[in-house]
């Protein structure tokens, strides 16, 4: 059963015990966040899987409107992506609208030590999570 554990405006991060499941939920409101407030949630999605045991992430990110920066992907590399790496995180799984969710088989992105998949449904993700 998933838990909120913290919301905003832009999202929900949701915790499901029993699979060790920690999951953000972007809300439409995303379509005016600022990159400062995109990074702040991220930071806290990242420190809380730190905190929490936590084996798979899931992002939801159908209702994302915001595009970040052109340096989002190093600032991810150096304050998210080791987040993720300490906490043990086994699996993490995007959740996109169909037309931008890629057809490639998950692997590890950057620095991470776990593969990233991107999904168009959450049967898909959940499938996905099973096995491993």
């Amino acid at each position: 059963m998933s838990n909120s554990i913290y919301h905003d405006e832009y999202g929900t991060i949701s915790r499901d015990d029993d699979r060790g499941l920690l999951e953000l939920t972007w809300s439409p409101a995303t379509d005016h966040i600022s990159d400062a407030e995109f990074k702040a949630l991220m930071a806290r999605f990242a420190q809380t899987a730190e905190q929490l045991p936590t084996r798979y992430l899931v992002v939801d990110a159908r209702n994302l409107h915001h595009r970040p920066d052109a340096d989002f992907d190093d600032w991810c590399d150096q304050n998210v992506i080791p987040c993720y790496n300490r906490a043990g995180v086994a699996k993490l799984a995007y959740l996109m609208r169909p037309a931008e969710a890629a057809e490639a088989e998950p692997v590890p992105e950057g620095p991470a030590t776990f593969p990233t998949g991107y999904f168009d449904s959450m049967e898909s993700v959940q499938d996905w999570l099973k096995t491993g």
